[in-house]
């Protein structure tokens, strides 16, 4: 996508500032560290329940909070549990909004799992500060799902969402439910990322009986690079190295003075040629 034809609320330092939110979140589940940029302070973190079979607590993320914005960050991925519900794609109805469709059931469920502990939490910050809500990939369709939740049934239903790839979260209902509420979404994706093709957009009969829809959210925004390598492709710490390729004094006044928040510097083309010669 060319720079003009990018939303016009579309902000290139938010997503850079939010795939650093992203990315924070995995050493905060693995290690029990968090790095925020300067002016933010950690509020509150919470967990929720992963797996089919068996059930595990996990820590899917945070808010932190700075002199006039929150930042609401999900987690993506980073256990077995969390691949389990990644594919129970099954679907069922979005329980929380009247006539918003069907969603992958295993990601709904860990969003119903925490979904009471984070709308409390929500209720007690500041109302008067602007909300904005991230995740990567399993993160983002929790992010998806907790955008249209806050806007139908909280006090928060001014929000932005920022996703890094995210897969489709539900079938065409609820792609359109979620587009009428939340209209300053940005769905950001890697065009050789395989996570953000998953769900497959549709799985016909005898799938299930009457078979499954699934449809992406709005709007998309692709960039695009090519690691030859899948897991690498994926990875939110090379969204946000290409992300900030596009503001480059933006990024590097945020490392500067943001010590730990930002992901270290890769150089893209030499690992992506260092895969290709492997």
């Amino acid at each position: 996508m060319k720079q003009h034809d990018l939303p016009e609320a579309y902000s290139q330092q938010d997503a850079i500032l939010m795939a650093g939110f992203c990315y924070q979140t995995y050493p905060f589940f693995d290690q029990q560290q968090l790095a925020l940029p300067a002016g933010f302070e950690l509020k509150v973190s919470f967990n929720g329940l992963a797996g089919v079979t068996e059930k595990t607590k996990e820590n899917f993320g945070f808010i932190a909070e700075s002199a006039d914005r929150l930042v609401l960050a999900f987690r993506g991925s980073d256990s077995t549990p969390n691949l389990d519900s990644d594919l129970d794609l099954f679907q069922i109805p979005f329980p929380y909004v009247k006539n918003a469709g069907f969603t992958h059931r295993g990601i709904t469920r860990i969003y119903q799992s925490l979904r009471e502990e984070l709308l409390e939490q929500v209720r007690h910050l500041p109302q008067d500060k602007k909300l904005t809500i991230t995740g990567h990939s399993l993160g983002g369709d929790l992010a998806i799902m907790a955008a249209l939740d806050f806007a139908v049934n909280s006090d928060r239903n001014d929000v932005t969402v920022y996703t890094y790839a995210a897969g489709r979260p539900g079938d065409q209902d609820f792609a359109g439910a979620y587009n009428a509420q939340i209209k300053n979404s940005f769905r950001i994706y890697n065009v050789h990322d395989f996570i953000p093709t998953l769900p497959a957009a549709e799985y016909p009969a005898p799938f299930t009986e009457t078979g499954l829809i699934y449809q992406h959210v709005e709007a998309p925004v692709p960039i695009g690079f090519q690691m030859n390598n899948l897991f690498l492709n994926h990875r939110i710490n090379c969204y946000f190295q290409k992300l900030g390729e596009q503001d480059i004094n933006y990024m590097n006044a945020l490392r500067m003075n943001s010590p730990g928040f930002c992901p270290e510097p890769i150089n893209l083309v030499k690992l992506a040629d260092s895969m290709k010669n492997n």
